[in-house]
């Protein structure tokens, strides 16, 4: 995943939801604060509370949603290094920048591009980058989302009202939307299956029918990522689950299919700007 996030220094987040199980990162939920939850559901994560320091410059291959609490602002510095304060913004997969909302409350969205959802912000956002959102037509949505955090509604509405901002911010209706290609799909549910273990291409390609050239050219078309940037994705998704689980860092860094924490750490702090030793739990 995820879930897919930027993480903000120094917050506390203590609980943890799944819609789908994993053989590999199957958690047990954390007692609920009253600092921040996070949430998981396949092909995405919400990360709802207060944040607290600026993360460092970093890309990550989520599509980000940024929605302060009504009245709040949060601020992302782009390829600029200039910071741009925002009422509700996004961020396209893959696009460096920093974080950055001092005690702020507020709900970050993010979105793996191969999900429906991720596919339909794709096509509205492609490659922009850091996007300004109008927080008009978001106006219910991150009331609702501000409401139900502070009255501790369960995790199945939050990930519903979650879900309905994403919709809003993709401007999603029926429409015919090209088939992602049968055999990527069934390379991208195996690779999530087996997310902590090491996947060598070869292995996949032949396990979906193409040789390796064929699939590495077919990911990278259907993914927009390579293999290897995936696999690593999803590998430090299920780290970072297990981490704020409970786990230690060192038996996260091993349920992600990490070396060591060291390994874990230099991945962690490359994608989402921070240390993970700076998530404090409660």
């Amino acid at each position: 995943m995820r879930l897919k996030y930027d993480l903000v220094a120094a917050a506390d987040f203590g609980s943890v939801a799944e819609e789908w199980a994993d053989p590999h990162c199957d958690l047990n939920h954390m007692k609920l604060t009253a600092t921040g939850r996070i949430l998981f559901w396949r092909g995405g994560s919400l990360w709802i509370g207060l944040a607290g320091e600026p993360t460092g410059f970093h890309a990550h291959h989520a599509v980000q949603i940024a929605l302060p609490f009504p009245g709040g602002r949060v601020r992302f510095q782009g390829l600029s290094r200039s910071w741009t304060s925002y009422a509700a913004t996004l961020v396209t997969a893959h696009h460096p920048h920093a974080f950055e909302a001092r005690s702020q409350l507020v709900a970050q969205i993010f979105v793996e591009p191969e999900s429906r959802e991720g596919r339909h912000l794709l096509r509205r956002y492609r490659n922009e980058g850091i996007v300004a959102l109008a927080p008009e037509t978001l106006k219910q949505e991150i009331a609702g989302l501000a409401a139900a955090f502070e009255k501790r509604v369960s995790d199945a509405a939050l990930i519903t009202l979650a879900r309905a901002a994403i919709d809003t911010v993709s401007g999603a209706i029926p429409q015919p939307m090209k088939s992602p290609d049968a055999r990527i799909s069934r390379a991208l549910e195996l690779m999530r299956d087996r997310r902590g273990d090491s996947i060598p291409l070869r292995a996949m390609a032949a396990a979906v029918h193409l040789s390796p050239d064929r699939f590495r050219h077919l990911f990278m078309k259907e993914t927009g990522v390579g293999f290897r940037a995936y696999l690593l994705w999803l590998r430090l998704e299920c780290s970072l689950s297990a981490y704020v689980a409970g786990e230690t860092l060192t038996e996260a860094a091993h349920t992600g299919g990490f070396a060591d924490s060291a390994h874990l750490s230099r991945t962690f702090r490359r994608m989402f700007g921070i240390a993970p030793a700076s998530v404090k739990l409660q």
